[in-house]
């Protein structure tokens, strides 16, 4: 577990003079995890006064806080407005100083100024509370200043502030693939009260729109970032339709060293094989990775390893692999065909109802993953809305870095996500479509 410090009683925050003080072991979070492209290492605490002139210098070696001309601060000062603010250092920045200076509180508003660690990117949570975080801001400059605009409406307030080596605030996704119902549908139905809930916590679009039909040109152009001229739904993977191309987002993802995996209900084989057909209640044209040669090998097998590996059931292994932190940092969900809103089942036999069900049941166990806690977005997608219409699908971005309550009408289509994915994993060249593709970060209030 990673250990927060703060500096202990021998400290006196009043003396006007140099100090040099010990540092006092306190665990506050839990950040012991490895989460595919870059573990956390140990962290930071400090505690600050905002009348301070002079912040310390944080040492992730040695743990020692060094102090020098802070002035005297009134015991009133105290109660009215404690910082704490929480380096976490990560890969090359271990050991690193970060200078934490121009701390000021005026009006209301609380700004701070971090400097001497160049090429970083910064993560800045606040709390009232040290339990619920809220993301502020982040940037990737070599200094960096701060503000808490709201700080003044809180009789306490505190700080933790993340570094991340290379990609931004989010660090795992995942996408959670429906079926065939417009967003219009959805929206207010007392059918969807869970889709519903999430609302008003969250953001979401408007205007997502697919303009593909059937099922598979869509699940092709979110690997792909175009539908690639697989625009019928029965095609099974062969040499009339596999794709020779390894410019696809998870090949992107394995070359720069990001684990994924996707997770289909009622995967036919339940993991010991590569299915490259139909079964009862899975459709194939659901399943996009299996249209590339370098997924599945030449001539397609069911005995592919690399595909075997990385498509997986999800019925055994999915809650399993968020119990055991063992999470990819991308993952695509497929519920069954009947979860996911397309075809009718009993006992409900609504298909609204049916797809919302299954969302209420499976997404709080994802929101309950520190995979989620610490950097996650759920993104729950529509694959298109009714045939032959082009009206907008759904898309609800579930994260801490959402804005709350948020929808905008931003013209968005399936290469937009794509575009997302890549710009939150730093992978290049942006493919295909998705380079001329509005991102989704105007959903957000930290991105990437």
């Amino acid at each position: 577990m990673a250990i927060g410090f703060s500096c202990n009683s021998k400290c006196n925050i009043q003396t006007q003079q140099s100090a040099t003080c010990n540092i006092s072991a306190v665990p506050l979070i839990d950040t012991n995890f490895t989460n595919g492209h870059e573990s956390l290492a140990a962290s930071s605490f400090i505690r600050r006064l905002p009348n301070s002139r002079h912040l310390p210098i944080i040492d992730s070696n040695n743990h020692q806080c060094k102090r020098s001309g802070m002035p005297k601060v009134r015991p009133s000062d105290v109660g009215r407005f404690l910082g704490l603010f929480c380096t976490l250092a990560a890969g090359g920045l271990d050991g690193a100083q970060f200078r934490l200076n121009f701390a000021q509180y005026t009006n209301g508003e609380f700004h701070f100024r971090i400097t001497n660690a160049p090429g970083s990117r910064y993560v800045v949570y606040s709390s009232a509370n040290l339990s619920n975080w809220t993301a502020l801001a982040t940037n990737s400059v070599s200094a960096v200043t701060f503000a808490d605009t709201n700080a003044g409406s809180f009789p306490s307030r505190f700080y933790r502030l993340l570094s991340l080596p290379s990609v931004g605030a989010i660090r795992t996704v995942w996408i959670v693939m429906m079926e065939n119902i417009d967003w219009s549908t959805f929206k207010g139905n007392a059918n969807a009260p869970f889709i519903n809930s999430l609302l008003p916590r969250f953001a979401h679009a408007e205007n997502y729109r697919s303009y593909n039909h059937p099922s598979l040109p869509n699940y092709v152009t979110l690997e792909a970032g175009d539908n690639l001229g697989l625009t019928n739904g029965a095609w099974l993977p062969g040499s009339a339709h596999s794709q020779t191309t390894t410019d696809h987002l998870t090949t992107y993802l394995k070359n720069k060293g990001i684990t994924w995996k996707a997770y289909s209900e009622n995967l036919p084989g339940n993991g010991s094989i590569l299915p490259l057909f139909d079964g009862p209640g899975y459709s194939l044209d659901h399943n996009p990775f299996v249209y590339f040669y370098d997924v599945t090998g030449n001539p397609p097998s069911t005995n592919s390893a690399y595909g075997i590996a990385h498509v997986r059931p999800y019925e055994t292994e999915f809650a399993r692999d968020l119990t055991n932190n063992n999470v990819a940092s991308y993952n695509f969900i497929v519920p069954n065909d009947y979860n996911q809103g397309e075809k009718l089942a009993p006992p409900l036999n609504n298909l609204v109802k049916q797809a919302d069900t299954w969302l209420s049941r499976e997404i709080p166990k994802i929101m309950a993953a520190s995979a989620y806690t610490n950097g996650g977005v759920i993104f729950i997608l529509w694959d298109e809305g009714v045939s032959p219409a082009n009206n907008p699908s759904g898309l609800i971005a579930v994260s801490q870095f959402a804005k709350v309550g948020y929808s905008n009408s931003v013209a968005y289509t399936h290469a937009s996500m794509v575009r997302t994915v890549e710009e939150m994993f730093g992978l290049t060249p942006l493919l295909r479509l998705a380079a001329a593709a509005s991102s989704l970060s105007d959903l957000f209030t930290v991105y990437p």
